[in-house]
């Protein structure tokens, strides 16, 4: 099995009521699920029978088989493969206080050329882990604003004098002294390969996506098994995940800002949001 996943299943649970602007109560008449052990399912305390599973799963319009082998424990994504393009990516496992946050480093292999997606709210720890790969990112790329992403700006600033990117529609976070907004599509040279910046609202107002080759970096767009909590608009992110991200081909990857790496193929056959609402 690959790491844990981000959601279980009250998450998974909360986030899908969320979408229909219901409360526990309305989950339980809809699925004749005892409003008791709704809230302890979201509590991480119970599971469900496969019963159970079946009528919530059929009320929150989620896929039921994915559903279940997540509340047993039963699945997670299998490990990805390197990318094929050209490039070197570290992924930095760090903790915000006791919160686990993920960001990369990522550079170009003919060049050394090095850019940072998202800061972990650890700067400390992302500059002695650049020092010790021999690095200096010459951008900071921001998938959104919160401090678990963002945090620290200030210091790598201090440590790196280089700039840092961000969506037009996001709060502006402190700390860079050349904080610079993108554009949809837009690509950033890195050495001899490019980033492009692909607008994923949803979880924040402005948040983005970075694809380099065949991987894509979506902060918390999506997560293996589940989607991002949908801070401003859950038919925004529902969106974005489904005609962006799942739009490309099975192969790419997908590196969260927390959880395991996947695929856009796992997600399409196993994420109980999406499955079977995605294209093949």
């Amino acid at each position: 099995m690959n790491a844990p996943l981000e959601d279980e299943l009250g998450d998974i649970l909360e986030k899908a009521r969320d979408g229909k602007g219901w409360s526990e109560e309305d989950l339980a008449r809809a699925a004749e699920v005892p409003v008791a052990a709704i809230r302890r399912m979201e509590r991480y305390e119970i599971a469900p029978s496969d019963d159970e599973a079946r009528r919530l799963a059929h009320a929150l319009d989620l896929d039921y088989p994915s559903l279940l082998a997540i509340a047993r424990g039963e699945w997670s994504p299998q490990p990805v493969s390197a990318d094929p393009a050209p490039f070197d990516m570290v992924c930095l496992d760090l903790l915000m206080g006791s919160y686990p946050v993920k960001c990369y480093l990522v550079s170009c292999r003919a060049t050394g050329a090095t850019a940072l997606i998202d800061t972990a709210g650890n700067p400390r720890a992302v500059i002695e882990r650049a020092r010790s790969l021999g690095v200096t990112p010459r951008m900071i790329l921001l998938t959104h604003a919160h401090a678990d992403h963002a945090g620290g700006l200030g210091a790598l600033d201090k440590e790196f004098g280089c700039p840092a990117w961000i969506g037009p529609d996001e709060p502006r976070p402190s700390g860079s002294r050349d904080l610079r907004v993108l554009k949809d599509g837009q690509t950033l040279p890195l050495g001899e390969l490019a980033i492009t910046a692909l607008f994923t609202p949803g979880h924040t107002a402005g948040g983005v996506t970075y694809r380099l080759g065949e991987s894509l970096f979506s902060g918390d767009c999506l997560f293996a098994g589940s989607m991002g909590r949908a801070n401003a608009s859950w038919p925004g992110l529902f969106h974005s995940v489904t005609t962006r991200l799942l739009s490309f081909p099975g192969p790419f990857r997908i590196y969260p800002g927390h959880g395991p790496a996947t695929t856009v193929a796992e997600e399409k056959r196993h994420n109980p949001f999406f499955c079977g609402k995605v294209p093949a």
